[in-house]
């Protein structure tokens, strides 16, 4: 047996005791493999665990970001394969393939290895984590959206019976071109997929990162029988072209399985189809990891560890609402408390909380759903959106009572949910008694760690920073792991606005929302745009993405 790679790095002295336990803690939370754990909690840095894992396994250790693959290596292997055993082919000499691989000691691995190739296989010990997106880049390299051999790479739950018999050879096509839209769509890490039918063609565009950037022009052709294909995977009626429609279905794409939400709408050129792509792994997040500065998240967490009250996350659509709400309840769910939700849709499932969803059909709404939950003996509840003064007062109700109620609002700042809940018809004596706290957030684009420069600030942006301003900021000159964007990843920018007695006595007396921020601020808590600019000045993002996301009262 090889040694425990937390012992090795104690014996280093590159953790304590202390931090290995804290780690294995986490650990069993979010099931990680160890080494990324402890490079997450910032206790140790990727080529200290790489290092280790390389002593720990006796073989040479890499990060995959420092090589230029050879096109011959990746021949070697197919792709499925490489996939499959998470296995990445850096170069060949001779008939000596040299493999990046999680687990050298991995017999059965290897021997596939050799067998798929041919060749005698070299192993080397990568870091987990930066496999998946390697396999994703590299074999995607070089190979179009009309071209690419997704075959066995993209894997989709049919449904059980289709309506009735169609073409065959249509089909087949219109399968095959699914399947590649959504594995390109996977390894740029899209959001969303756009099909939209125009005169001449049907144009792709995908959702990275937030931004909307086209892919491609199919023939125009293709688009009845793409969208034929769409909706049988969701349920929906193809024999139904006036009326919107949407479903859901799943699909298993190279290493990660996927929900997807489907829609579609009548255009004058055809059915315009959006796929939401929901990566299941993607709101694992703990609240440590989605970017809240320490002071904020003890202050976050101080409110939601209330026994009674409203908490509300407030943001437009996009904005991370959802991942922050899923990474309360995780951060909640302990064994002697009973979580319920209602929410429209479950997006994702989560163990040990009792979900449920709207059916607006069935007269299941928000409001009807929040009255049902109180005769469950719930101790923290859910309410996936505030849409109407029926089920804010419910949800005060549930508040005032003995309970902890979480929910979203869709409005710019978290002062202005205030003056949001006031139009809505609640009395500011209710709302003072109820609102514990109100979080607002923005995601923006975080900068590629791979390819960021830094430049001199430009003397005319030196007004948007704190006196003196920063002598330099960061830029991302482009490069293959960011799509020549700048950019990889989101992280979310918070302002939160928390009850005091100061705000109630304001709040009371209906204040202005200048006042509101003024006291806000006085207490602590920054704006949406402050937080961001300090992000810029850290070298996170930069400011043509906090001046996009945040705006300033006039």
């Amino acid at each position: 047996m090889p040694p425990f790679l937390g012992q090795i790095l104690i014996d280093r002295k590159v953790i304590t005791a202390e931090q290995l336990e804290a780690a294995l803690t986490r650990q069993k939370k979010v099931q990680k493999p160890l080494g990324q754990m402890l490079i997450d909690l910032r206790m140790a840095t990727a080529d200290q665990i790489l290092k280790a894992l390389g002593d720990q396994f006796g073989v040479p250790a890499t990060r995959i970001n420092t090589y230029s693959i050879d096109p011959a290596a990746l021949t070697a292997v197919p792709e499925r394969v490489a996939r499959k055993l998470r296995a990445l082919p850096l170069f060949r000499i001779g008939n000596t393939l040299t493999v990046a691989i999680a687990n050298p000691k991995d017999l059965a691995a290897l021997d596939e290895l050799r067998f798929a190739s041919g060749c005698t296989i070299q192993p080397v010990v990568a870091l987990e984590e930066e496999l998946d997106p390697a396999l994703d880049r590299y074999y995607r390299e070089g190979s179009s959206l009309s071209g690419s051999d997704v075959e066995g790479l993209v894997v989709v739950e049919e449904p059980t019976a289709p309506s009735f018999q169609r073409d065959a050879d249509a089909d087949q096509s219109a399968t095959r071109l699914v399947d590649q839209i959504l594995a390109r769509a996977a390894a740029d890490r899209a959001s969303d997929i756009h099909l939209e039918p125009e005169e001449k063609g049907l144009r792709l565009r995908l959702r990275i990162d937030g931004i909307l950037s086209e892919v491609a022009t199919l023939p125009a052709t293709l688009a009845p029988a793409v969208t034929a294909r769409i909706k049988v995977l969701g349920g929906m009626d193809i024999a139904e072209h006036r009326v919107p429609q949407d479903g859901r279905f799943t699909a298993t794409i190279g290493s990660s399985r996927l929900d997807l939400r489907a829609s579609t709408y009548p255009t004058v050129w055809g059915e315009k189809t959006v796929l939401r792509l929901l990566d299941r792994a993607a709101l694992r997040v703990e609240l440590e990891d989605i970017g809240m500065t320490p002071d904020l998240l003890a202050a976050y967490r101080e409110v939601t560890r209330r026994p009674e009250g409203i908490v509300l996350i407030t943001g437009p659509t996009g904005s991370g609402k959802t991942s922050t709400l899923y990474a309360t309840l995780r951060d909640l769910s302990e064994g002697d408390k009973n979580i319920i939700t209602i929410e429209n849709p479950v997006e994702y499932e989560l163990e040990g909380i009792n979900q449920g969803q709207t059916n607006d059909k069935a007269g299941f709404t928000f409001a009807t759903g929040l009255r049902a939950i109180l005769r469950q003996d719930p101790d923290v509840i859910l309410v996936g959106e505030i849409r109407d003064m029926e089920t804010l007062e419910v949800a005060v109700e549930a508040s005032l009572t003995g309970h902890l109620v979480l929910s979203t609002l869709h409005t710019n700042s978290a002062v202005s949910s205030v003056t949001r809940l006031v139009e809505m018809g609640l009395e500011p004596y209710l709302l003072t008694s109820a609102v514990l706290g109100i979080l607002a957030q923005r995601l923006v684009r975080r900068l590629c760690q791979n390819c960021r420069t830094a430049i001199p600030t430009p003397p005319d942006l030196l007004r948007f920073f704190p006196p003196p301003g920063p002598r330099e900021i960061y830029r991302g000159a482009g490069c293959k792991e960011c799509r020549r964007s700048g950019y990889r990843g989101r992280l979310g920018i918070f302002e939160m606005l928390r009850m005091t007695d100061e705000l109630r006595r304001l709040i009371l007396r209906r204040a202005s929302e200048e006042d509101l921020e003024a006291v806000n601020r006085k207490n602590g808590f920054s704006t949406l745009r402050e937080e961001g600019i300090a992000r810029v000045m850290e070298g996170v993002t930069t400011l043509d993405e906090i001046l996009r996301v945040t705006q300033v009262r006039e």
